[in-house]
């Protein structure tokens, strides 16, 4: 699955393995994309494109869906291939997708909940066809929170996806903030035919 970050008039289709991340006290245009640092208006690189939009934000895109790339993660693809791609940030936090999986396989949400992890919270929304729960744990000894999203998706109610994200306690507000964004902005992309 192809992954690509689009915003100011240009597309970075990256090549597997990548990781690219905003550069700090950077303008949004300039990239780190595997360790090289990019002014993507300027870079005529096999990996950059010239687009119609002139978003002034950056999308991350697949086939599949679209969504907002929150501040503060690196855009990098996923090793074990289970996810499109991955946003990690500090400290080991990381946000990540599943799906489209069936429903049944992610609810009732509390279906999520793994073993040695302490229910916070349950919110559902849009009447109950979509649901996000939060998660508190200790891994090695430090407190850990992790949030998911439970989406329906497609034309039916038989498709979710799960967008999950953890953290240690103390990274909480950055990656809560990030998910939120993903799950506000997340939209489901039309497969051309």
């Amino acid at each position: 699955m192809s992954t690509r970050l689009q915003g100011f008039g240009v597309v970075v289709t990256p090549s597997e393995p990548y990781r690219i991340e905003r550069v700090d006290d950077a303008p949004e245009t300039t990239l780190r994309v595997n360790g090289e640092i990019v002014d993507v208006l300027a870079s005529d690189g096999a990996e950059i494109t010239r687009a119609d939009r002139r978003a002034t934000e950056w999308t991350i895109e697949t086939d599949e869906l679209a969504c907002a790339w929150p501040h503060g993660l690196a855009l990098v693809s996923d090793p074990d291939g289970r996810s499109p791609f991955l946003l990690v940030g500090a400290n080991d936090a990381m946000v990540w997708i599943d799906g489209p999986i069936a429903r049944e396989r992610a609810w009732p949400i509390e279906t999520l909940a793994d073993e040695g992890q302490t229910i916070r919270a349950i919110a559902d929304t849009r009447e109950g066809r979509d649901a996000r729960i939060d998660l508190d744990y200790v891994e090695e000894g430090e407190l850990w929170w992790q949030r998911r999203y439970v989406l329906g998706w497609g034309d039916g109610d038989e498709k979710v996806i799960v967008i999950s994200a953890q953290a240690r306690a103390a990274d909480e507000d950055v990656v809560c903030a990030a998910i939120d964004r993903i799950e506000a902005t997340i939209a489901r992309r039309e497969r051309a035919s």
